[in-house]
């Protein structure tokens, strides 16, 4: 019954992050639309300018597997442990899983921390006029 919850719970979670996010974006276009209904300038809209957006890391990526991992592992350990009656082929399995987690939590601690390179990505930015020399 908890596990049930606990996803009903993360669903519901994931809902009310996409309603609050439509809101916003309905709330912008209400505020553009009254701005234009006004006659006042609209902000510029930025569609042609490039932003540096860094990677994760490899550690980053490794570290977060890891984790995932070791939450696999408790969840097949405590489900076959509970389904199949026999908590030794729970822990079996699901510590198989969590030792592949703790790996790569180790390698990622050990790794290289060296930055990845960043980006290049699109952002939107109007192109500038060009400058006129004074008289």
């Amino acid at each position: 019954m908890v596990f049930v919850m606990g996803m009903f719970a993360g669903v519901f979670v994931i809902f009310m992050a996409m309603r609050q996010r439509s809101q916003l974006l309905e709330m912008q276009h209400r505020e553009k639309m009254a701005m234009i209904e006004r006659g006042l300038a609209l902000p510029p809209e930025r569609p042609h300018a490039f932003v540096l957006r860094e990677r994760p890391s490899f550690a980053g990526r490794s570290m977060t597997f890891g984790i995932v991992l070791i939450g696999i592992g408790f969840g097949f350990m405590s489900i076959v442990g509970i389904a199949a009656g026999a908590p030794e082929v729970g822990v079996g399995i699901g510590g198989a899983f969590g030792v592949v987690g703790v790996a790569f939590i180790v390698n990622s601690l050990l790794s290289k921390h060296a930055s990845p390179p960043a980006t290049l990505e699109r952002a939107l930015d109007p192109p500038r006029p060009p400058e006129v020399p004074p008289l």
